[in-house]
């Protein structure tokens, strides 16, 4: 297991995929994934609607030391699964998320550069 805080990575990957994904509008981190796993929802304008969450398993690397459980879904499929239209993966929790702005993300990080 990592000594970094679950968070910092957190932090780290989600301003990577604002600056290499120019269509990520928003990304929602499910905290009940603990310190064992990172679960990331991007709403993403550039993805193809499928009116589902497929989720996408990315072992762990020397960059990002746990397991990322990655979807991408479009605005309208956002909105749906806000409404409970378009059910959570199993065990994600909008109880237990946190919602990254890529204005705000972008807007920090360049502030700090």
């Amino acid at each position: 297991m990592s000594t970094q805080p679950i968070e910092e990575i957190v932090q780290r990957l989600t301003r990577w995929h604002f600056e290499i994904e120019e269509g990520i509008e928003q990304i929602i981190w499910f905290k009940n994934g603990g310190k064992n796993e990172i679960r990331l929802l991007e709403v993403n304008r550039d993805t193809f609607p499928e009116d589902k969450i497929l989720v996408f398993y990315h072992r762990p690397t020397s960059e990002y030391p746990v397991p990322v459980r990655l979807a991408d879904i479009t605005p309208e499929e956002w909105e749906k699964v806000k409404k409970g239209l378009i059910p959570l993966p199993a065990g994600w929790s909008l109880d237990e998320a946190e919602i990254f702005e890529r204005n705000k993300v972008l807007k920090t990080l360049k502030s700090n550069s």
